[in-house]
């Protein structure tokens, strides 16, 4: 068994094509190297008006917001969700997350261990 708080396990850059993504940081909670065969658990924050810009993978996220306010889009539809709240993007669909409240964003993201 693995208990860990995020704060326990240091951030990483998050990175898009090689670069930077500018105020983000990603903890990987609980990954293969845990014994997770199936899904891993990633934390992100997100510093106030950050941005993780347009991308696409093969593989589904699910997505709980923990703190702050986001900005999500997935092809064409855009929403704004807030704590306490799941949210689900399809495989295959360019999507982004926008910090559009006045502080940091949390969220987890769980993704198939295997697409990610």
């Amino acid at each position: 068994m693995k208990v860990v708080r995020p704060e326990e396990i240091s951030p990483s850059s998050v990175e898009m094509n090689g670069a930077k993504v500018d105020g983000a940081t990603i903890r990987w909670l609980i990954k293969d190297s845990d014994g997770a065969k199936n899904f891993a658990m990633r934390y992100f924050e997100l510093e106030k008006d950050a941005v993780i810009p347009i991308h696409t993978h093969p593989w589904e996220h699910e997505v709980f917001v923990l703190e702050g306010k986001v900005l999500i889009t997935e092809g064409d539809e855009s929403t704004e969700a807030g704590p306490n709240t799941a949210i689900f993007v399809r495989p295959d669909q360019p999507h982004s997350y926008k910090n559009i409240g006045e502080g940091r964003l949390k969220f987890l993201c769980l993704i198939p261990y295997k697409g990610g």
